[in-house]
């Protein structure tokens, strides 16, 4: 660790930047697009709008814990894009930092993969679901000491559902099917957009996801059979998308409410035991990339971040108010 740092309860440096994600406020838009994989992001940053056009430089940031920031502006309006690795940790670093470094609405599509539990969308299909639980693996049923009895039959534990933001999920899915609409005419390997259903995350690519794994002890070998009886809904299975929903419901200050949707690509057939084809990714992966920006400049925000002061200021604006 090379920084000072102030304030142990929630950790910032001495440029005021939070200490996981490594940005401050006016380093992030209102507007943000988050994706896992930081080889994804950077192709999506490709499609903001160029210096010439915005007269700024598209700012961008890696922090030391790997959190990839970049910020510009997509057909004028400013949007982040930002990288953050997998799982649930990652998610609440990502959603509490940036919520902290933000002004006003904060909105978040979530750009991600899964697995589907639904023959309706095979690998190749988009899925946004309208809202979405989560999966954890009951540590305390493995100790060799249990401590809550009444748990002592469940290796896993379902949540209630957190529901998505209707407005958003419904622009992204309209903003998805017109995107792939020219492509799925042409081939049956992209397609279809599938809604209205449930996401399900797991606290674990693996046991919590029922993966089977020998050299474990997971029993969770019934586990996908009780996702579906208990949500028969369930469309996809992650680690992402459903601790986004809880967080942004999780949110209490009025003034700062964060909406939030997302969609995600289908890379595993869960029930058939099929994964996505390359080529199909190569094809896919930037619709989806662009239709989300598409979709998340139409969402309105309120007490939008002013441009003073932020990483998306024109360099002349700046210099003029120096």
């Amino acid at each position: 660790m090379r920084e000072h740092i102030s304030n142990a309860n929630f950790p910032r440096d001495e440029e005021d930047r939070v200490y996981h994600i490594g940005v401050k406020v006016g380093d992030v838009a209102n507007r943000v697009l988050t994706v896992g994989d930081h080889v994804r992001a950077r192709k999506i940053a490709k499609l903001l709008d160029s210096e010439e056009e915005t007269g700024h430089p598209v700012f961008e940031r890696t922090s030391q814990r790997g959190f990839l920031t970049i910020t510009g502006r997509y057909k004028g309006v400013p949007v982040s894009i930002m990288a953050i690795g997998m799982g649930n940790p990652m998610m609440d670093f990502f959603v509490r930092e940036t919520r902290a470094s933000v002004e006003g609405t904060l909105a978040i599509i979530r750009f991600g993969s899964c697995g589907t539990l639904s023959h309706l969308a095979p690998p190749g299909a988009v899925i946004v679901p309208s809202g979405g639980y989560c999966i954890r693996r009951n540590i305390d049923y493995f100790a060799d000491e249990p401590v809550y009895s009444e748990l002592k039959d469940k290796p896993y534990l379902f949540s209630g559902n957190f529901k998505a933001d209707e407005g958003m999920t419904e622009i992204l899915s309209k903003t998805l099917e017109a995107a792939l609409a020219p492509v799925e005419a042409e081939n049956d390997y992209v397609g279809p957009v599938l809604t209205g259903g449930l996401n399900a995350d797991g606290c674990s690519f693996y046991s919590s996801q029922g993966r089977l794994d020998p050299d474990f002890w997971d029993d969770n070998e019934n586990l996908l059979k009780e996702v579906v009886l208990n949500y028969p809904k369930t469309h996809s299975i992650e680690m992402e998308t459903s601790m986004l929903f809880h967080l942004a419901r999780c949110a209490r200050d009025p003034a700062k409410p964060i909406k939030a949707a997302g969609c995600m690509q289908v890379f595993a057939d869960r029930l058939a035991n099929a994964f996505i084809r390359p080529e199909v990714v190569a094809v896919l992966e930037p619709l989806v990339g662009k239709a989300c920006l598409d979709a998340l400049i139409q969402v309105e925000v309120e007490n939008e971040m002013p441009v003073e002061g932020s990483v998306w200021e024109p360099v002349s604006q700046r210099t003029d108010r120096e």
